[in-house]
């Protein structure tokens, strides 16, 4: 086999396009996944997609300059410096009027931090997605092909596939044309991001139109907004001010050297003995920052020891010996290190405790023995007792643990493995697991711990610890809701062999609904695997499987390809799927509910 030198379909990048919104309008014309297209091309695809931005290697632009017989250096505008973000992936936003209009295309500068504004539409850009809330361009789509152009491609925990929003439909976040935004988002997109060796004029500029527009835009023009359009904007401008991101590094540095000059520094420190945490409150920067300025400009720190610890010993004694406090909560109470307070300790005699979460005054406290053995059993020697008993108590609510997991928003297998070691824990089962046909119950152990954290003490002690944290039991829709849906999955599928008319009552279990509800919305079609592979994404061991259960029950006919139909072709033929004239009869509002 030849080696791939050019490819026959190609599509020119936009102007303004970032690399990875070209290279999936590539392979989506390819009808390819973006991963296949780039090992086609023998180029190793990255982890995350901003890798395409912010780390495309200048050997791999040549190439795909050459495959696809684009001018040299073409590429070179769909990409940007790495060290404009430094270790931190960068959030990408976006204006649904600019992915409508595209069909889907995206723009390079919505990667960069300071762009919070469309100046074509007049509109504050988006952070995340409005159906799964979380920033649409986190992962490569594996499957390009099914994906429309401008959805999210962000993949929820507990789903097969993506988010699959499509962002277009966004509501827009409209401003006035006259707004200062715009006005400082227009210079702001004049900033060349390109050709720099340092990124200092870049921040430079940045910082510099940043704090004009801070000091024009105040805090009245926020209050007259909707609180949706001042949560965007507010999320926007920390993305950009973060002490995390490289520019909110660069803002810190930059403001530590104007602001602690060597006479400033000279006078306030060694003069008037003030210490550089105190100096660094004032100015509120990192007070690292400042002990590595006071460093670079030779004056000497005073070490931390030589100053009076903020605490009395016999307070210090009550907290950790008694109250059982850790060394971070004694050190924001009183502002000291956890090295002063350390040292403290070891002056006074009293023995540190093991480091890490063996100290958390959870794990060290031991309640009354007054309260139930199996509570004290759960809750002892354990950080989060508490909370795996008030999970219980809501998972006995609930036919099924999964129904649980759905409630808490967890994952099935981690709320398995805490009810599994709370029963260790207490020594004994507390409920028996659901079954096919059989929700679960409690044991008569759990029926016990269940009437035991009823008690008045238990559950006061239970709202103590958790206080704000505490989940609330389910109301009776959740649990009803979860019910019907065990009904309906533990049920057999209705059968429609020997029926002229279909039953009243249908009943088709949950992991039937998605290709039930294909099949009904077209019944005069013909359908084979691929089709229904392609419309759902299924996969296609599933769909057969289900195909075949259909079958059985009277709900489709089957017929294989003929050869005058595949002259073409070689193989056995497709099978074809129609449904039955009694399916047919079946109306999609029948089917009962996939919540």
């Amino acid at each position: 086999m030849s080696e791939l030198r050019t490819l026959s379909i190609r599509v020119t990048p936009l102007p303004g396009e970032s690399m990875d919104s070209w290279l999936e309008a590539l392979a989506r014309r390819c009808w390819m996944p973006v991963p296949s297209l780039l090992s086609a091309l023998h180029l190793r695809p990255p982890e995350r997609i901003h890798q395409f931005v912010t780390n495309m290697p200048e050997q791999n632009l040549r190439t795909l300059e050459e495959c696809l017989q684009l001018p040299a250096g073409r590429l070179d505008q769909t990409v940007t410096a790495a060290n404009l973000f430094g270790r931190r992936a960068p959030s990408c936003r976006f204006c649904p009027q600019c992915l409508n209009e595209t069909q889907g295309r995206w723009i390079l500068r919505w990667w960069l931090p300071w762009t919070f504004a469309c100046t074509r539409h007049h509109a504050l850009l988006h952070r995340d997605c409005p159906r799964c809330h979380r920033p649409p361009r986190e992962s490569i789509s594996g499957k390009p092909a099914w994906q429309r152009p401008g959805e999210c491609t962000h993949k929820p925990p507990r789903h097969r596939g993506s988010c699959g929003a499509d962002l277009s439909l966004t509501p827009p976040l409209p401003l006035s044309p006259q707004h200062p935004l715009l006005g400082a988002q227009e210079q702001l997109d004049a900033i060349p991001v390109h050709g720099h060796r340092s990124v200092d004029p870049v921040f430079a500029d940045v910082d510099r139109l940043l704090t004009e527009l801070m000091s024009s835009y105040s805090s009245d023009g926020l209050s007259s907004t909707d609180v949706k359009f001042r949560k965007a904007w507010e999320r926007m401008f920390d993305d950009v001010t973060n002490p995390v991101a490289e520019i909110g590094r660069w803002r810190l540095r930059s403001r530590t050297r104007a602001f602690l000059t060597p006479q400033f520094l000279h006078r306030e420190h060694e003069v008037r003995k003030r210490s550089l945490r105190e100096i660094a409150k004032s100015f509120d920067l990192p007070e690292r920052l400042v002990v590595q300025r006071a460093k670079d400009l030779g004056i000497k720190v005073q070490p931390a020891g030589t100053r009076p610890h903020p605490f009395d010993d016999t307070w210090l004694r009550e907290q950790y010996v008694v109250q059982l406090r850790s060394l971070g909560y004694i050190s924001h109470e009183t502002g000291a290190c956890a090295e002063t307070i350390t040292r403290r300790l070891t002056k006074l005699g009293i023995a540190r405790r093991p480091a890490g979460s063996r100290s958390r005054r959870e794990m060290l406290v031991e309640l009354d023995e007054s309260v139930h053995h199996d509570i004290r059993a759960a809750v002892e020697g354990t950080l989060h007792g508490w909370v795996r008993l008030r999970r219980f108590q809501i998972n006995m609510a609930f036919p099924t643990v999964s129904a649980t997991a759905n409630y808490l928003n967890v994952e099935h297998s981690a709320l398995s493995m805490q009810f599994s070691q709370m029963e260790r824990s207490i020594g004994g089962e507390l409920f028996h697991r659901s079954t096919g046909h059989t929700p679960q119950w409690p044991t008569s152990r759990g029926i016990s711990l269940l009437q035991q954290l009823g008690k008045k003490q238990a559950r006061e002690l239970m709202h103590h610890v958790l206080g704000r944290k505490m989940t609330s039991m389910p109301d009776r829709e959740a649990i009803s809701a979860a019910q019907t849906a065990f009904g309906a999955e533990s049920r057999t599928l209705t059968d429609l062999c020997d029926c002229d008319q279909p039953p009243l009552k249908i009943n088709v279990p949950l992991s039937l609904l998605p290709l039930t509800r294909e099949l009904l919305s077209h019944p005069d079609q013909e359908v084979y695997t691929t089709d229904l592979h392609t419309t759902t994404g299924l996969p296609l061991n599933t769909i057969y499987k289900q195909l075949r259960r259909l079958e059985a029950s009277g709900w489709l006919l089957s017929r294989r390809e003929s050869a005058a139909e595949r002259p073409h072709r070689g193989g056995r033929g497709r099978i074809y799927y129609t449904l039955t004239a009694t399916a047919r009869l079946v109306p999609l509002q029948a089917l009962p509910s996939a919540s």
